[in-house]
């Protein structure tokens, strides 16, 4: 399976889980609320300028055996936890989430990584 594919489908999976679970014990306030949107589609834009700007040392780190999944564990198991102290963080995860699945989906389209042009 290529890395993509693999990133994208353990991102699908997150972003069941942790819809499913903020929804169920905060929700829909939390996945709506301003903060959680511009929270986490800054963050994963962030996040990906990273592994734009420095393809090298991200994608060689990412690409480790097992970092995708504890990765993704890692972002569950926080979510967990914040889903009670600030349920507004949970949402920002799923905005996140979504964000990522933007991205991805213009690269697999053809149409290339907008953030591209930033990272030079």
């Amino acid at each position: 399976m290529q890395p993509r594919h693999r990133d994208g489908l353990l991102a699908v999976l997150g972003l069941v889980v942790l819809a499913a679970l903020t929804l169920a014990t905060a929700g829909p306030a939390a996945l709506l609320a301003p903060v959680a949107v511009l929270a986490g589609a800054a963050g994963a834009l962030a996040l990906e300028l990273v592994f734009l700007r420095y393809p090298d040392r991200a994608l060689g780190l990412w690409e480790r055996r097992g970092v995708p999944g504890v990765a993704l564990v890692g972002l569950l198991a926080g979510a967990v936890l914040a889903v009670r102290a600030a349920p507004w963080l949970a949402g920002a995860a799923v905005w996140g989430l979504l964000t990522y699945l933007g991205l991805l989906a213009c690269v697999l389209a053809g149409v290339g990584n907008p953030l591209a042009a930033l990272a030079k």
